[in-house]
């Protein structure tokens, strides 16, 4: 089975890494640039690396980085009154670089990426959204922009988020071969990541959001547990937009776009509240790979 994920942030990593452990599902892996930034000269897509880190099983202990990566760049920088705050390991530091150094030499971000997940081995395509330069931008008080990572890790999301704007995204076009796996998918998954954060950017992409719309057959899996996300701002960030608290607001996060929202047994008695979509209620904690393969296998069997 042919089946492409939306994906941003950890839970789209485990989620891909769910659907990777199945041995039926040919998966490909479309992932948010939005985050995509200049850190210390260093172009960093922290959301395709976390992706390959997690499904390569050497991502960090909180879910992003390199696990037993050290710091010594990073920490080093301070003493020249550098910020630091957007912590770069120096394994991590090693990628970034490569990166950086290929897409000055003209090479796509999205060939990079293939280079990326071949030298670990990954069995699924993961493929940035677009090639093009797409970021999403913060509103927060006093009517001040903010790019994604000095909203998210520099202030650590504690700042009321105003409006979103994705710049760049009405000049970009899919990465050569996303439009190709949608087509050609049995299902779409969009994970559970922060759909305004994670999965919007994405479908700011119009030729994406029209391809996604037209499938036949789009499953969301909801990132809140008890109407709360486990972690980070999703919760927090859908009711400052102005969207309905709970899964309501996830699923007017994504209206006209999925047929199916899965949420957790927490929520429950969502499945009785929410029309217009299918709602299947099962246990979305996947932190460990053996739940998130049985999550893909659920959504599979619908």
């Amino acid at each position: 089975m042919k089946v492409v994920e939306l994906s941003g942030g950890v839970g789209g990593a485990r989620m891909a890494r769910g659907l990777a452990a199945v041995p039926t599902i040919d998966l490909t892996v479309v992932v948010n640039v939005g985050d995509d930034d200049d850190i210390h000269g260093l172009h960093v897509s922290a959301d395709l690396d976390t992706v390959i880190y997690t499904l390569a099983g050497v991502e960090g202990p909180d879910g992003w980085g390199r696990s037993a990566d050290t710091f010594a760049f990073n920490d080093e920088l301070a003493r020249f009154g550098v910020d630091n705050r957007f912590r770069l390991g120096d394994l991590d530091l090693a990628l970034n670089l490569f990166r950086t150094q290929a897409l000055a030499a003209g090479k796509s971000l999205s060939a990079i990426t293939s280079e990326i997940a071949t030298s670990f081995d990954i069995g699924a395509d993961v493929v940035p959204a677009t090639d093009d330069p797409l970021r999403t931008e913060v509103k927060v008080e006093r009517d001040e922009w903010i790019s994604f990572q000095e909203y998210f890790v520099m202030r650590a999301h504690q700042d009321e988020v105003e409006e979103l704007r994705y710049t760049g995204s009405e000049a970009a076009h899919p990465a050569p071969g996303v439009l190709d796996a949608i087509g050609a998918a049995d299902l779409i998954v969009i994970a559970p990541s922060n759909p305004p954060l994670s999965i919007w950017p994405i479908l700011a992409i119009d030729e994406i959001r029209q391809a996604i719309t037209r499938h036949q057959r789009v499953v969301a899996v909801s990132p809140l547990f008890g109407g709360k996300a486990l972690k980070g701002p999703a919760d927090r960030v859908m009711a400052s937009l102005g969207l309905p608290p709970g899964n309501a607001g996830v699923m007017e996060a994504y209206a006209g776009v999925v047929d199916t929202l899965v949420v957790d047994t927490q929520d429950a008695d969502d499945a009785r509240q929410l029309g217009g979509v299918e709602v299947m209620v099962t246990d979305t904690r996947i932190k460990e790979v053996a739940r998130a393969r049985e999550l893909a296998e659920e959504i599979l069997a619908r």
